[in-house]
C-alpha cells in the first residue's frame, strides 16, 4: 500500500466502515421520519397543531348548526366545502413553515448533504403531507356528517348525505387535497415564511370571497373548484378544466425552481 500524502487521512481498515456508511444514501423512510419531526419541530408548531381541532370544529358548529335550510343534498354539503378552506387555515400554516422557512433559514443544507437528490427530498416532504392529508380528512369526514346530521334534524329535514357516502367522503378528500396543494404551491413559490403565510391567510381567502361574489369569473381561477363542481355547486366544465390546468402548471413552475433554488 503506498504512504499516505501528506494533508490526506492514513488509508487502512478503520476508513473502511466509516466511510462505507457516508457514502450509503440515506433510506427513504428516514427522510420522512426526519420530515415529520421538523413538522412539529418548534413548540409554536405543536401549539398551533393541538390547537388546530378545536378550530375546525368550531368552524364546523359555525357553519353547520345555525343553517336554516337543510332540504337538499346540495345544501347540506355545502358547508363542507367553507369549511375546509377555512378551517384547515392553522394545520396548513405548519406546512408553509416547513416548506418555505427551511429555503428561508437555510435549514435544507443539512438535508441536502445528507442526500443531495432535490427530488428524493421533496418525495420526502411529500410522503408527510400525505398523512396529514389522510389525517384532515377523516376528522372532516367524521365530525362534519354528525353536526349537519343534527342541524337537518333540528329542522325536520330528511339527513340526505347518509345516502351517498362515498360522494361525500370524495368531495372531502378532494377539497382537502386542494387546500394542501394550495399551501404546498405558496410555499414553493414564496420561500418566506412571512410571505408565504400573507399570501395564504389573505390572498386565497379573499380570493374565495371573489369566488363566490362572481363565480362565473373567479371560478375560473379559483383553487377548490374541482371539489365544487364534483360537489354539484360548480360552475360548469370550462371553470373546472381551467382552475386545475393552472394550479397545475403553477405547481410544475414551482417544481422547476426547486430544482434551481440556491441552498446556501
Amino acid at each position: 500500500m503506498p504512504p499516505a500524502q501528506p494533508g490526506m487521512p492514513a488509508a487502512g481498515p478503520a476508513a473502511g466502515p466509516w466511510a462505507a456508511r457516508a457514502a450509503r444514501r440515506s433510506p427513504f423512510w428516514r427522510l420522512v421520519a426526519v420530515e415529520a419531526r421538523k413538522l412539529v419541530g418548534t413548540r409554536s408548531d405543536k401549539l398551533v397543531l393541538a390547537f388546530s381541532p378545536i378550530f375546525l370544529v368550531g368552524l364546523m358548529m359555525l357553519f353547520t348548526l345555525p343553517q336554516s335550510n337543510l332540504a337538499s343534498a346540495g345544501k347540506q354539503i355545502g358547508p363542507l366545502l367553507i369549511v375546509v378552506q377555512l378551517g384547515l387555515l392553522l394545520v396548513f400554516s405548519t406546512v408553509i413553515k416547513l416548506v418555505a422557512g427551511e429555503w428561508q433559514y437555510k435549514s435544507v443544507q443539512p438535508t441536502l448533504l445528507v442526500q443531495p437528490s432535490r427530488m428524493r427530498y421533496f418525495l420526502a416532504q411529500g410522503t408527510v403531507l400525505a398523512g396529514v392529508w389522510l389525517l384532515c380528512s377523516a376528522f372532516t369526514f367524521i365530525l362534519f356528517p354528525l353536526l349537519i346530521k343534527t342541524a337537518a334534524t333540528g329542522l325536520n329535514h330528511n339527513y340526505l348525505l347518509g345516502m351517498r357516502p362515498r360522494w361525500v367522503l370524495g368531495v372531502t378528500l378532494l377539497a382537502t387535497a386542494l387546500v394542501l396543494l394550495t399551501a404546498l404551491i405558496v410555499s414553493l413559490l414564496v420561500p418566506n415564511t412571512g410571505g408565504a403565510l400573507t399570501v395564504f391567510f389573505i390572498v386565497v381567502p379573499l380570493l374565495a370571497l371573489a369566488r363566490f361574489s362572481l363565480p362565473e369569473v373567479f371560478g375560473l381561477i379559483y383553487p377548490l373548484e374541482p371539489a365544487w363542481h364534483l360537489a354539484g355547486l360548480g360552475t360548469g366544465w370550462l371553470a373546472t378544466i381551467s382552475s386545475s390546468l393552472l394550479w397545475l402548471v403553477l405547481l410544475a413552475i414551482a417544481l422547476f425552481r426547486l430544482q434551481r433554488r440556491d441552498a446556501g
